[in-house]
């Protein structure tokens, strides 16, 4: 982050470009209590898919370690997408 970046919390992220490599899941230290692996979270983020992404346990169990954004081709900031679900 450099001094004329915007704060974590104003960043806006394009899930539209995440393209189900699986990385995210693949890496994730939580995913074994997940209901939905953390790339089914953005796709159906991707498709609208509301209920059932906020219903979903896995935006809670996420431990915010931010191994999934690490992994992400595509720089998406998985965990902060799922921080952003919480709310």
């Amino acid at each position: 982050m450099t001094a004329t970046s915007p704060p974590r919390w104003k960043r806006r992220q394009n899930v539209s470009t995440c393209y189900q490599c699986g990385n995210c899941s693949a890496g994730c230290p939580a995913g074994f209590v997940y209901d939905l692996q953390a790339n089914q979270i953005m796709r159906g983020v991707q498709l609208g898919l509301k209920d059932q992404v906020l219903n979903s346990r896995s935006i809670w169990m996420c431990l915010s370690c931010s191994t999934c954004s690490l992994r992400c081709p595509n720089n998406i900031d998985v965990a902060e997408v799922m921080e952003t679900l919480r709310h």
